[in-house]
This record gives structure tokens, C-alpha cells and sequence, in this order.
């Protein structure tokens, strides 16, 4: 009967014939994240089933986008594939950014009541709808930025063609969908907010969720502002709207570091008082 040596780390175990190492997800995860805001205390120290099951959907929606790459069975095929690249890049990276926010949720929260669940599904339900055609809008805008074909990854190939018609539609859609995952983030940030008390947030926490609720309303309005320029078929105009994002984004976060610069710091003497 062998006899487990427990060590100074909770995730290494040791026994008198052999030494594995175990390691748990939920100690992965704070190892990753645990530096990312100094002014948040984790309240999110294990994993519920609501994030396995959101950390499978967004793994499966990957997936789905690599299975969607062949192998190159020619130096043709080869070369189609690598311009297929960017726009898949693009699309994972703001996958994963989706996944970010829905991780770092709840670390920081650690909510996990009917609201949040409900919210939660809604959110990888909507991820699943636009994982795919996502690739194929940036597919179609890097055409046309860069002048050359995307879609078909062909070099000297001509630039994919939509009608004013099947652009506007296709502008609609994905408005719609970017407001839509927006609005399931300010509700999510909503219900943390009117947790404060019982979560007992501190003056910078409060701070932090205050602005990632106004980030989440501004990215709302750029959605709607450009689903109603589609409405009215100006849809070269709505395309544009995207592009006050990078803008927002930077004046965001000055706004937000100024503020959490001006908050008194707090000693660990008061915080542990409070």
C-alpha cells in the first residue's frame, strides 16, 4: 500500500515508486489570469459547468474553423491555403476576445445564478450562428482592402463581386449579431452591478465595472447606428461605423486608467478592515 506524499503545492502529488504531475484547470487558469487587473480580487476560485460547457463551445467553434481547412495536396493548393489564413486569423482572435470577456467575467464575479446561465447560453448560441459567416465577411473585406481574392485564394484572381443588395443584407446581419453579443456582455455586467453590495466591491472594482458597462452600451450603439444605415441602404456608410471601434477603444481605456489613478490607494490594513 503505497503512501501519497502531499508537498507544498496543491496540484503536484508524489508517491514512493513513481511522481506524475496533475495539474487542474482551475489552478491553470489563475496562473494565467491572476495578474491581469490589480485592482480586482478574484472571487471566481473554481470552475462551474457553466464555463466547461462555454470553454467546449468556444474549443468547437475552432475546431469547425480548422476543419474547414484542407490539406494541400499541391504547391496551388498550398498557395490557396495560406490566403486563406488572415481572415481565419481574424476570426479566432475575436472569437477567443469573446471568450476572454466571458472567462474574466467570471473570475473576477465568480456569479453563477439563473440570469448569468441564461445569458451565458445565449452568448455561445450567438457565437455558434457567426463563427462561420464571420470568416467569410473578413474573407470579403480583406479583398477588398488588400486587392486580392480571399475567398478563392487566387493571386491574380478577380475581387468577389456582391450586388448593393446582398452587401446590405449581409451588413444587417452581422449588426445585428454584434449588438446582440453586446447586449448579452452589459447585461451580464448589469447583474454584476447590482450584486456590488452582496459581492462587496471595492471603490476600483466599481470603477473597472462602470466602464466595462459603458464600453458594452458604446459597442451597442455602434451596431444599431449601423444596422439603421443599412435599413436606409447606406450601407458603405454603416460599413464604416465599424471602424470607430479601434477609436472608442483607446479613448476607453485613457478614460478608465485615469480614473482608477485618481482613486486614494487603498492600505491592506483598510482593505482588510473593510
Amino acid at each position: 500500500m503505497h503512501q501519497w506524499l502531499q508537498i507544498t503545492r496543491p496540484h503536484f502529488r508524489i508517491s514512493h515508486n513513481f511522481m506524475f504531475l496533475v495539474i487542474k484547470p482551475t489552478m491553470l487558469r489563475l496562473k494565467i489570469f491572476a495578474k491581469g487587473n490589480h485592482a480586482f480580487r478574484e472571487r471566481g476560485n473554481e470552475m462551474f459547468r457553466i464555463e466547461a460547457l462555454s470553454d467546449a463551445v468556444f474549443g468547437f467553434s475552432m475546431s469547425l474553423l480548422i476543419m474547414a481547412l484542407e490539406v494541400p495536396k499541391s504547391f496551388q493548393e498550398f498557395r490557396s491555403a495560406m490566403f486563406n489564413f488572415p481572415p481565419f486569423v481574424a476570426t479566432c482572435a475575436l472569437v477567443f476576445y469573446f471568450w476572454f470577456l466571458q472567462n474574466r467575467f467570471f473570475r473576477m464575479y465568480g456569479l453563477n445564478n439563473n440570469r448569468i446561465i441564461f445569458l451565458n447560453l445565449c452568448l455561445l448560441i450567438m457565437i455558434l450562428i457567426y463563427a462561420f459567416p464571420l470568416k467569410y465577411l473578413f474573407s470579403l473585406l480583406l479583398s477588398w482592402w488588400f486587392g486580392k481574392n480571399f475567398i478563392t485564394g487566387e493571386h491574380h484572381g478577380s475581387l468577389p463581386f456582391l450586388s448593393a443588395h446582398d452587401f446590405n443584407t449581409l451588413v444587417i446581419f452581422f449588426s445585428i449579431g454584434y449588438s446582440v453579443i453586446w447586449l448579452i456582455f452589459y447585461m451580464k455586467y448589469r447583474e454584476a452591478w447590482f450584486s456590488s453590495e452582496r459581492m462587496d466591491l471595492n471603490a476600483g472594482e466599481r470603477v473597472v465595472l462602470r466602464f466595462d458597462k459603458a464600453d458594452a452600451l458604446v459597442e451597442i450603439g455602434i451596431g444599431f447606428l449601423s444596422l439603421l444605415l443599412a435599413l436606409v441602404n447606406l450601407s458603405w456608410l454603416s460599413g464604416l461605423c465599424f471602424m470607430l471601434i479601434p477609436a472608442w477603444l483607446l479613448l476607453w481605456s485613457m478614460m478608465r486608467k485615469r480614473a482608477l489613478a485618481a482613486l486614494k490607494p487603498v492600505t491592506p490594513e483598510k482593505e482588510a478592515s473593510h
